[in-house]
């Protein structure tokens, strides 16, 4: 993930002088998730929006993030295993610049974790609000291409008990701590295309 941020970093020194920020046109941006600093592993998802040249006027956009909790061992043969997924419906800015681009942005949403026990068919699952603020930084090349590294700070709005749905189910389950805090950091990198 280090090295993914380093190299974009190079790309938007190296092309800084290539690119003037000129007036906005209609037009998407789509980003893929690079990291999100609570996930284990790797993440897949990432943001689409939606951007217009109206002023004062926002733009629209989706955050999508999902991955795999680590495997709780409950007992020798027992694993309890989450699958996390973050959405968030957001609005944002673009702040013109003489040479890179930024944008501003929040959201609301929800976070779902989706939880399965060895042995058992179904998958109970737990949501708890979210909020999101974020910002994207880009260079963009000639007037329609815009490169950009988006950070997206996520709040959840308390912690996230996956096991209780299982404890009258499962008795060792109330021995081990399955008590999570999603909270966390999602770095993007995309593109966005204007027409």
């Amino acid at each position: 993930m280090t090295t993914k941020i380093k190299f974009l970093a190079v790309l938007l020194f190296v092309g800084f002088g290539t690119g003037i920020a000129q007036a906005q046109f209609f037009g998407f941006s789509v980003d893929t998730a690079v990291d999100y600093t609570v996930a284990p592993d790797k993440v897949t998802g990432g943001t689409l929006g939606i951007i217009h040249p109206i002023g004062f006027v926002p733009n629209f956009g989706y955050t999508q993030v999902k991955f795999k909790e680590e495997s709780v061992d409950i007992s020798s043969t027992v694993q309890l295993n989450n699958d996390v997924t973050i959405t968030s419906y957001n609005i944002f800015f673009n702040v013109p610049f003489p040479v890179v681009a930024v944008s501003l942005g929040a959201g609301v949403g929800e976070v779902k974790v989706e939880s399965s026990l060895t042995g058992y068919g179904n998958k109970p699952s737990v949501s708890k609000p979210v909020i999101e603020g974020f910002t994207r930084i880009g260079l963009p090349f000639w007037n329609f291409i815009e490169f950009h590294l988006g950070i997206h700070a996520i709040k959840i709005a308390s912690k996230i008990d996956a096991g209780d749905s299982w404890s009258t189910i499962e008795q060792g389950v109330d021995s081990v701590d399955t008590d999570k805090d999603y909270t966390g950091t999602l770095t993007t990198v995309g593109l966005q295309f204007a027409f």
